[in-house]
């Protein structure tokens, strides 16, 4: 099965009905927190959407800043609960819904921040149709592919959609549209691009629908157009997302990410494609001496699982080590 487009709209402008946010507050180590609605995944599936969790919470570096919301239900989508708290940590709502025969999942962000325009929250649709026979893998790469999404890669890439819980907009776009076709413009990624040996004209090609990485540029990447067509692996997080992930604002801990070399030539097949797929996180052999260095490599917090991490760093024992 291939995705199809992921994006709904967002409670954006004059529709807005999201509260304002409190004051700031002291910022805290970024994490995906989970919360499931509806029906309820099997043992299985739910260990591996917390790996999904945790594979992406590695790849964010900068702290979330607590903020306060008031919101009524289905303030972002229809049958979402009512949100009033302070929310500590940015989290998902997991759903399984009927999405039809050709998609895997579809994710959007909501409610922005105010200042940054990054997301306090969002929202995972996983399709009902063919979960149960889905590959531990494959749902490990769906997840992986639409948290991201909920992040803001892909979503948040139009000046349209940036608006925050204030109703304010930074009127920013990442993307342009050339004689048809959609560009990706923001810096960090476009050096990425060029760092690998893309040709940059009007920008790097997207998908038609303007929230994912053009197939024909990239192939097997995790924000591919096309990376529904490779199954059976965890498609790569490559410096394009990391460097998407900076334009939107957040810092990254690039050891987090994948090899990946961007196909000059076009897309492997057949036993080329065997090859290329056993890509992996990468390698555990990333070591700091003490914490102190991590925290010059832009590395810290480090979570158990994560390139660098070592229970002798995590004094406290709770997974996460130089907080």
């Amino acid at each position: 099965m291939k995705r199809l487009p992921w994006f709904r709209l967002l409670c954006l402008g004059a529709s807005l009905i999201c509260a304002p946010a409190a004051s700031a507050q002291a910022a805290t180590p970024f994490s995906v927190e989970l919360r499931y609605l509806g029906k309820t995944l099997n043992a299985a599936q739910q260990a591996t959407v917390r790996e999904a969790a945790a594979r992406v919470s590695a790849l964010i570096a900068s702290p979330f800043v607590p903020v306060t919301l008031d919101l009524p239900a289905n303030s972002c989508d229809s049958n979402l609960p009512r949100i009033r708290e302070k929310v500590q940590q940015f989290f998902v709502f997991v759903r399984v819904s009927d999405l039809g025969e050709d998609k895997y999942a579809e994710a959007a962000p909501c409610d922005l921040h105010d200042g940054s325009y990054l997301p306090i929250y969002g929202v995972v649709d996983l399709n009902s149709n063919g979960l149960s026979d889905l590959p531990r893998v494959d749902l490990l790469d769906t997840m992986v592919h639409e948290m991201l999404h909920a992040l803001g890669v892909g979503t948040l890439w139009e000046a349209d959609y940036r608006v925050s819980l204030s109703g304010k907009s930074d009127d920013k776009n990442l993307i342009k549209k050339v004689n048809g076709k959609y560009y990706y413009t923001a810096p960090k990624a476009l050096a990425a691009y060029k760092t690998l040996g893309g040709t940059v004209g009007a920008g790097i090609p997207l998908d038609a629908d303007a929230g994912h990485w053009a197939g024909s540029a990239v192939c097997s990447e995790i924000l591919s157009g096309d990376a529904g067509d490779y199954t059976g692996r965890v498609n790569p997080v490559s410096p394009l997302t990391l460097g998407a992930l900076e334009d939107l604002g957040y810092r990254v801990n690039r050891a987090a990410g994948n090899r990946y070399t961007l196909p000059l030539k076009g897309c492997p097949t057949g036993s080329e494609e065997d090859e290329d797929a056993a890509v992996s996180p990468a390698s555990n052999k990333v070591y700091f001496a003490n914490c102190a260095a991590a925290r010059a490599a832009g590395a810290a917090p480090l979570r158990r699982g994560q390139p660098g991490y070592r229970p002798e760093m995590d004094g406290d024992s709770d997974g996460v080590a130089c907080e």
